[in-house]
């Protein structure tokens, strides 16, 4: 596969966005979510607001920033991966997101410290938790339109995408930390294959 020579330009923007969501993670693990303004994360990056805003529309985003590059990799995973044809077969649809998921997992979207950060903020913000929660249910209409794609029948790969996330809420419910999460995971999944046995 082809792909474009890395412009310096790209290379710098990407640079950019790094820079703003390293400052914004280590000025939220300092004062917390509610205590930190844009600006304060726009001097901690020695960027203008102009350029915060540029890259995200609000401090909210920065958190969930790289949600969206993994869940486009995952979509593409099951439309190119999964075993055909899915029809109404859930565990199968189940299956198949589970394993878009451990190749998405296996280039991490947030280090391990800011994933950290992350968990103990969520713990400490209701209107946080509630971002977070339209965050995966955004993440869970993405995934049941790649398994419609990929042959599922509609109320099927709408189960199985909620069932997958209802998983990783279970894991970030019972992970005392984020080291712990993958072990989770796996755990949540194998309950829900004793229902099928």
């Amino acid at each position: 596969m082809h792909h474009p020579p890395d412009t310096l330009h790209a290379r710098k923007r990407r640079k950019a966005r790094a820079t703003i969501v390293s400052a914004a993670f280590q000025l939220f693990s300092e004062h917390g979510f509610e205590n930190v303004t844009v600006t304060a994360i726009a001097e901690r990056a020695e960027v203008g607001r102009t350029t915060f805003f540029r890259y995200f529309g609000d401090k909210q985003q920065v958190l969930f920033a790289d949600d969206g590059a993994e869940v486009d990799r995952m979509c593409a995973h099951v439309r190119e991966k999964a075993p055909r044809p899915l029809g109404g077969n859930l565990r199968a649809c189940v299956e198949a997101l589970r394993d878009a998921q451990e190749t998405a997992r296996s280039q991490p979207s947030l280090s391990p410290a800011h994933s950290a950060i992350l968990a103990r903020l969520l713990r400490e913000s209701t209107e946080l938790r509630s971002r977070y929660l339209l965050t995966r249910q955004q993440r869970s209409a993405n995934l049941a339109s790649a398994l419609t794609e990929a042959g599922a029948q509609e109320p099927v790969a709408v189960l199985a995408a909620h069932l997958t996330m209802a998983c990783e809420l279970s894991a970030m419910r019972m992970s005392r930390t984020p080291e712990a999460y993958p072990e989770r995971l796996d755990e949540a999944h194998r309950i829900l294959e004793g229902l099928n046995t």
